[in-house]
C-alpha cells in the first residue's frame, strides 16, 4: 500500500469514526432513555442485546447512582468535628478535605447522617437523594464479540441501515 493509499485510508476511516462515534452517542441516549422509562413503568434495569438471529451478544443495565452526603451547614459540621474528631479540623478551622471525603464515604448508603460509631447525628449534614441514572454498563456476553463480527462478515448484520450514512432514516 502506498503513502496515498493510506492517506485516504485513514481520511475514510476517520469519517467513518466520527459518523459512528455520533450515531454511538444518539443511540446510546436513546437506551438510557428507554432503560430509565423500563424501570419507571415495569421496574426493569437490564436488558439482552442480540443479533437479528435472537442470539445474545451483551447485557445492558442502568448503573444507580449512590446517594450523596453534603453538607447542609458548614459551621454546624465543622463544630461536630472539632468536638469528636479534633485532629481532623485544621488550624484554619475547616475540616480537612481529605478526611471529609473519606468520612462522607463511610456515610454514603446511610438512611441519617449519623455518626458510625456512636449513631449521633451528625449536625450540619444532610443525605441527598440519588440522582436518575446517568449511564449504564454494557458487559458483552461469552463469544458476543465474536458474534457480532461473524454477523458482520455474513451480512447479518447491515451497517447501512445500522449507521444511517448521510441523514437516511432507519
Amino acid at each position: 500500500m502506498s503513502l496515498r493509499d493510506h492517506a485516504t485510508r485513514v481520511a475514510v476511516l476517520r469519517v467513518l469514526r466520527d459518523v459512528v462515534e455520533a450515531e454511538y452517542r444518539a443511540t446510546r441516549r436513546e437506551v438510557l432513555d428507554g432503560l430509565r422509562a423500563a424501570r419507571a413503568e415495569l421496574g426493569l434495569k437490564s436488558i439482552r442485546a442480540t443479533l437479528p438471529d435472537g442470539t445474545p451478544i451483551a447485557i445492558i443495565t442502568l448503573i444507580d447512582p449512590q446517594p450523596t452526603v453534603v453538607i447542609a451547614d458548614e459551621h454546624a459540621f465543622l463544630t461536630w468535628v472539632a468536638e469528636n474528631h479534633p485532629d481532623e479540623v485544621e488550624t484554619l478551622t475547616q475540616v480537612r478535605p481529605h478526611w471529609q471525603r473519606e468520612f462522607f464515604a463511610r456515610l454514603a448508603g446511610l438512611d441519617a447522617v449519623t455518626d458510625p460509631h456512636t449513631g449521633e447525628v451528625i449536625p450540619g449534614l444532610a443525605t441527598l437523594p440519588a440522582s436518575e441514572p446517568r449511564s449504564f454498563s454494557l458487559r458483552p456476553v461469552p463469544g458476543g464479540t465474536e458474534q457480532v463480527a461473524r454477523a458482520w462478515h455474513t451480512g447479518e448484520i447491515d451497517l447501512r441501515r445500522l449507521l444511517a450514512l448521510g441523514g437516511e432514516t432507519r
